[in-house]
């Protein structure tokens, strides 16, 4: 199976929010929970994510192959 970039993304942005759910609620996870928290693998092949993006006009800094994940990278810059 190839690295899907934009699915490793929206993974990644589901488990931190669960995990900071958790730990607002100071619960352990639930079973569904904790498939989403597994489903975390680190953001190594995504350095996109480390490029500006608060606001539509970033965009225009972006690597034209990068631009399908700016919406969920502005997702993940505000969850954090």
């Amino acid at each position: 199976m190839a690295y899907n970039r934009k699915q490793r993304l929206n993974d990644n942005i589901k488990a931190i929010e669960t995990a900071f759910i958790l730990d607002r609620e100071q619960r352990t996870p639930t079973a569904r929970e904790r498939l989403l928290l597994e489903r975390y693998c680190g953001f190594g092949g995504l350095k996109c994510i480390l490029n500006p993006a608060r606001e539509l006009a970033d965009a225009v800094h972006w690597a034209k192959s990068d631009l399908e994940l700016f919406a969920p990278t502005v997702e993940l810059h505000r969850l954090i």
